[in-house]
């Protein structure tokens, strides 16, 4: 799987007359929907577990035995989902607590 990589600060977007090749592989990129990185599994601790995003996506919950999934911004102020599983949207910095009983298999999917 190709990954869309930001070109440093220091990196040039014009080389001589054309575009410099990690500007136009990003911008093609962001163009495209080219994913940031591949999806990965999260390692699911004790219930209930919070899950804070480092960086925008959505996380995947499917399985278990879940009581609660619940969302906060703050970290501190949680809302519940009124779901058990499915797909959430996270921006960076987000929380998602999950309660259960048998664990959950939860993939996150940056974006």
């Amino acid at each position: 799987m190709t990954t869309l990589t930001i070109p440093k600060f220091e990196q040039q977007i014009i080389d001589e007359k054309t575009t410099n090749k990690q500007w136009y592989f990003f911008l093609q990129g962001l163009w495209k929907g080219t994913p940031p990185a591949a999806e990965a599994a999260v390692s699911v601790t004790v219930s209930p577990m919070t899950y804070v995003a480092t960086q925008r996506g959505f996380m995947v919950i499917s399985g278990g035995t879940i009581s609660a999934i619940a969302f906060s911004r703050d970290g501190t102020t949680f809302y519940s989902s009124g779901e058990t599983a499915g797909s959430f949207p996270l921006s960076n910095g987000d929380s998602l607590r999950v309660t259960y009983t048998v664990t959950p298999t939860m993939t996150f999917f940056p974006q």
